[in-house]
């Protein structure tokens, strides 16, 4: 008997309470995509305020990047189940990659970025950004079902 549970096994992974949860979390970052989106159309400078405010303390750090790598974790586990596994499984790693890279650069370096782009976009092109986000996270959801 090994001395290990096998949690992480493929066929445990494939299973349907693990899908269950993984197809939850994609439509729940694709909701959540779609609102970011609605709040650049609606409200683009209050949009470029919180964009400031990313990375500007260890909450903020956690809670973004924590989530957005369980995004991308999600895509990666629910991929072969979707209409595009291919762009799920490419786009899952790309996300949960560059999560953990960016925590673990220091934390002022994304501050500073964050606030730099805030700084330099202007309102007006925030407002055109929503309708890609729009598009993406309907994308999203579209495949995932």
């Amino acid at each position: 008997m090994p001395s290990t549970l096998p949690i992480w096994t493929p066929e445990i992974l494939a299973g349907p309470v693990i899908q269950t949860i993984a197809f939850a979390i994609v439509i729940a970052a694709a909701a959540w995509l779609a609102f970011v989106g609605l709040v650049c159309a609606v409200r683009p400078k209050f949009a470029l305020a919180q964009l400031g405010k990313m990375g500007s303390n260890w909450p903020i750090q956690i809670g973004e990047h924590g989530l957005r790598g369980l995004a991308g974790a999600a895509l990666i586990l629910r991929a072969d189940h979707t209409k595009a596994p291919e762009i799920f499984t490419v786009a899952g790693w790309f996300v949960l990659l560059t999560s953990i890279a960016i925590l673990i650069l220091p934390r002022h370096w994304h501050h500073g970025y964050a606030q730099w782009w805030a700084g330099h976009l202007p309102a007006g092109l925030v407002r055109w950004m929503a309708a890609p986000s729009l598009l993406a996270a309907g994308l999203v959801i579209y495949a995932a079902v």
